[in-house]
């Protein structure tokens, strides 16, 4: 069960509104090829790290696959924990912006070089991770409202399969039957050999759980892109979005805004200035009521964990809280979709690991750079449960933004995406993996698997990736 340890590099943009900001200059940048190629939902400065920022964890909270003894500390120890060393590096309880209590311990701070080392020497500290930047790029906009039909409708192939999570090994069918083998010269027998019985029988196959299906109402919107993968009823279903917050007051979305939380210092809002989390949220749950489009898992409710500002941007330290919180309040079955990433982070890594082991179930955007997903995190890991999905167009073509890799998993629609929007409706023409991963979250909601329906074709490594399907 082994899966490409991969990454990916996805969103970016700057750190926490206390710590790290963005300057005028940097947004216009950002926004300055808004109207050219479709950017996707990522920033160049994803990825960058934040000087002066880190993230701390702690030895007792490091329970990552290599290290896993099922040590847990309570809250009241993990405070202790951080009181001692806070204390002994002579850290100011005002420069820490996150707290982590969980499948992660420890805590995230503005340290300076000499605190860094303090607490590199501290017998209770397993390691220091520099914060880095994680962001959207200013173009997530909507480029039609209404019906939002895209060009195409993709293959129809029915190369069925089953995903585990974890790597991608189904070959596609040969387009062409292998050719005869002209030195063969053997007879075929005139007497059939004897079947041997202890073989004949197929081997037991487990179904595909059950999900309930559904018929659009009158008025219902039905996009190209929920067509092609699959749709059904997804009441009761729920999934955490980790992204810029929600549209609470949006007529197609079930928003639990009791349990919703927001993970910027000083910010508790969850409504979604920026749009992104809308547009994910519409994707995987919108419902099945008549007007507006239809999800994938249709009236199923969507937790919005915010880690993204009104401008896109974020950091790892709060996607590393947002996990955090979801592996202490979710429970097996749940989804989380993380339309997001950057560098390399052992500790997102872990955190995302650590709750896919209790059963909560990962969709994750592979990235829109157009590399091998390797590099990224959390792409990268290795677990039953996180599924990583790269982007493909209405024809099953692999978009060629679309990160790639035996780090993918599936592929699932990202061109072209007809998605809610923040003011209340929705409209196509979004691009890249972070509408493709929504597509697999709600495809988990529905079956808590994932099936396939044919492969991509123009894919940039040696295997094609299969397209995700609720059936």
């Amino acid at each position: 069960m082994n899966r490409k340890f991969t990454l990916r590099r996805s969103i970016a943009l700057t750190a926490l509104a206390a710590a790290v900001s963005l300057t005028g200059c940097q947004k216009d940048e950002l926004m300055e090829n808004q109207f050219a190629e479709p950017q996707a939902a990522f920033s160049s400065q994803n990825g960058q790290a934040i000087e002066g920022q880190y993230i701390v964890v702690f030895k007792n909270g490091n329970l990552s696959a290599s290290n896993n003894q099922g040590l847990k500390v309570s809250k009241v120890e993990a405070a202790k924990m951080r009181e001692r060393v806070m204390s002994a590096s002579n850290v100011d309880s005002r420069e820490i912006s996150q707290v982590y209590e969980g499948v992660v311990n420890g805590f995230a701070a503005r340290l300076s070089q000499e605190q860094v080392s303090e607490i590199r020497k501290n017998p209770e500290v397993a390691y220091v991770e520099q914060d880095r930047i994680i962001a959207l790029a200013p173009s997530w906009k909507t480029t039609a409202n209404g019906n939002g039909k895209g060009s195409g409708d993709g293959s129809t192939e029915t190369n069925g399969g089953k995903g585990n999570g974890k790597n991608k090994t189904t070959e596609p069918a040969p387009t062409e039957p292998a050719p005869s083998d002209s030195t063969t010269t053997e007879p075929v027998p005139t007497e059939p050999t004897p079947a041997d019985t202890t073989t004949t029988e197929p081997a037991p196959t487990t179904p595909a759980p059950a999900y309930t299906t559904i018929t659009p109402l009158a008025g219902e919107t039905l996009p190209w892109n929920i067509e092609r993968v699959g749709f059904g009823d997804g009441t009761g279903k729920t999934v955490w979005v980790i992204d810029s917050g929600i549209d609470t007051d949006h007529a197609d979305l079930n928003v639990d805004v009791a349990r919703s939380f927001s993970f910027i210092y000083g910010n508790p809002s969850i409504e979604d200035g920026f749009g992104h989390g809308t547009s994910v949220s519409g994707v995987i749950a919108a419902k099945n009521n008549g007007s507006g489009m239809i999800g994938v898992a249709a009236n199923a409710t969507i937790i919005a964990l915010r880690v993204f500002d009104d401008a896109g941007a974020g950091t790892v330290s709060r996607a590393i809280s947002a996990v955090n919180h979801v592996s202490n309040n979710g429970k097996p079955g749940d989804v989380v979709n993380m339309s997001l990433g950057s560098g390399i982070s052992s500790t997102l890594d872990n955190a995302v690991q650590n709750a896919a082991a209790k059963g909560i179930l990962f969709a994750i955007a592979a990235g829109n750079s157009a590399v091998d997903c390797s590099g990224t995190s959390p792409a990268r890991v290795n677990a039953t449960g996180v599924y990583t999905i790269s982007a493909m167009d209405s024809y099953s073509r692999l978009w060629s933004s679309s990160n790639f890799g035996a780090g993918v998993d599936f592929a699932a629609p990202g061109v072209n995406v007809t998605a809610t929007s923040k003011n209340g409706s929705f409209g196509s023409g979004h691009y890249g993996t972070s509408l493709a991963a929504p597509h697999v979250a709600g495809i988990l909601a529905l079956r808590g698997e994932v099936l396939s329906q044919g492969f991509v074709t123009e894919d940039k490594d040696s295997t094609p990736d299969p397209i995700a399907s609720v059936k």
